[in-house]
């Protein structure tokens, strides 16, 4: 009888470890495009204009960027934002191991001087053109819901962008902020404010997984003033 239950112990044992392994297979065969190195993000000379602007970048299996989209468009600022990623370099997407071509977006946030409201409007982007080409694609990269501006630290003179790796849990709340690129005390305030923004999970064959969003503070020079 000993042996019988024994031999029933072994084999839920030996179950529940091939359990445990193939979620971990599923959670690991995909690894999203990673940013490598990044510059500075030009707030545009004269620009009176602020807030956030998403672009989508394709990025090739060799990790070379392909297209830089936006897909929430402020047209005073977005192109500086699609000059500036176009001098980024990245890492391309793995699955099983092997590199594919894969999607990374980036949230460019031109960060007037200490506005009287640090939430920043956020429009949901629009379907693709090609609405097919979206129901088929494997791998479905996180969106913001809400976001807020940084606040500039007191006697700053400070100005430039900030780069940060948001880590984003399957529940689509922040797990982690990575600095990439600081601006002295910049660096802290915009992490503060990134900490407090919410997404939409990113998904994996339609299911919810942890990924990574790269969030940019173009912080305007102080003496601009509030926009």
């Amino acid at each position: 009888m000993k042996g019988a239950n024994a031999g029933k112990l072994l084999i839920v044992i030996f179950t529940m470890t091939l359990a445990l392994i193939g979620a971990a297979q599923t959670n690991t065969k995909y690894q999203g495009v990673s940013l490598v190195t990044a510059g500075d993000i030009s707030y545009p000379p004269h620009a009176r204009a602020a807030g956030m602007v998403t672009l989508e970048l394709n990025v090739d299996s060799s990790g070379t960027l392909q297209r830089a989209q936006a897909v929430r468009d402020i047209p005073p600022l977005t192109r500086a934002a699609q000059d500036a990623v176009h001098q980024w370099k990245f890492q391309p997407a793995k699955k099983d191991g092997q590199p594919v071509a894969g999607v990374l977006r980036v949230n460019v946030v031109f960060n007037p001087f200490n506005p009287s409201d640090v939430s920043i409007p956020n429009k949901p982007i629009p379907p693709p053109e090609n609405a097919a080409a979206n129901t088929t694609r494997v791998f479905q990269p996180p969106d913001v819901r809400s976001a807020k501006y940084a606040v500039y630290p007191p006697d700053t003179v400070a100005s430039g962008t900030v780069i940060l790796n948001v880590q984003i849990s399957p529940d689509g709340s922040v797990q982690d902020v990575k600095l990439l690129r600081g601006v002295g005390p910049l660096s802290s305030a915009a992490s503060k404010a990134a900490k407090g923004w919410q997404f939409t999970p990113a998904a994996y064959e339609s299911k919810p997984i942890a990924s990574h969003e790269i969030v940019a503070f173009v912080f305007v020079r102080p003496e601009i003033g509030t926009m």
